[in-house]
Formats: structure tokens, C-alpha cells, sequence
């Protein structure tokens, strides 16, 4: 009996909170312009990296776009951060962007939108939304009310 190997999917929901996380990156204006643009990147054991994208509306949305890669060299992330100007991307801890995209959903869900569908799989890149992460004070909507930019 051999052992058929996992989908990246499959992999992303049931292992990829095992792997270490590396690092994570946000775009310098988020608080200005309270849009969030987020990398989460864990690293394999062969020296690959899985990451998630996520696109965060602190104003209303939450989570309004969110991707991954799974298990690929150092050369397509870097390729991703330089294609959206690197200039704009500083490296923070891990805690900052889980209270941002935890925080955001959790906001945009209590006024009622709907995050984006594929944020059900890029969760499993982040860790879980516990007690055992730090929690930082992020402020989200407009004076407490969902803002929405047209």
C-alpha cells in the first residue's frame, strides 16, 4: 500500500500550522489608509515557503481577497514582494497582522458582510485565534461604524 501524497489544499487545512512561522510583511500605509495588504509566510523543512496573501478592509470588509503558494522557493516570494514595489513593505511581528485580519473579520462578520470565500483555507496559514496570541488595540470602521469607500 502506498501512501498517495496530499493536495496542497489538504495540506494548507491539516499541517500548515505546524510548520514554523517566518515571516510577515504589511504595506507601510495601512494605518493611513486602512487597507491592509499581508504576508504570512511559514517555511518547510527543504527550505520552500507556504504563504498566504491577504487583502484587509479595516474600515468594513474584513478580508476582501486572500491567496496562497504552497511549498515554493525563496525566488517567488521575493519576485511577489518585488513586483508590488518593495519599498512599500516592512516586516512586522506576527501579532500585529493576526489582530489586523482577526480583528477585521470579526468586525466586518458583527456588521454583517461576508468575508471572502477562500479566507475558509488561508485561516490554516495563520494561527488560531486564541488566547495565546498577543492582543494589540487596532482600531476598525470609522468612529466605530463601517465605512465603505466607493
Amino acid at each position: 500500500m502506498t501512501n498517495k501524497p496530499i493536495s496542497p489544499k489538504q495540506y494548507i487545512r491539516t499541517r500548515a500550522r505546524n510548520l514554523p512561522l517566518d515571516t510577515c510583511y504589511i504595506n507601510h500605509n495601512w494605518k493611513e489608509n486602512r487597507m491592509a495588504s499581508i504576508f504570512v509566510v511559514r517555511k518547510h523543512s527543504n527550505h520552500n515557503f507556504t504563504f498566504g496573501i491577504y487583502l484587509v478592509d479595516l474600515l468594513a470588509l474584513g478580508t476582501k481577497d486572500t491567496f496562497y503558494h504552497f511549498n515554493v522557493n525563496e525566488s517567488v516570494l521575493n519576485e511577489l514582494l518585488e513586483r508590488s514595489e518593495p519599498e512599500n513593505w516592512m516586516k512586522v511581528p506576527y501579532p500585529l497582522v493576526h489582530n489586523i485580519i482577526y480583528g477585521a473579520n470579526d468586525f466586518a462578520e458583527y456588521n454583517g458582510f461576508k468575508l471572502h470565500g477562500d479566507f475558509e483555507l488561508t485561516q490554516h496559514i495563520l494561527e488560531m485565534d486564541t488566547d495565546e496570541v498577543e492582543y494589540i488595540e487596532i482600531e476598525f470602521g470609522k468612529n466605530g461604524e463601517p465605512f465603505l469607500l466607493l
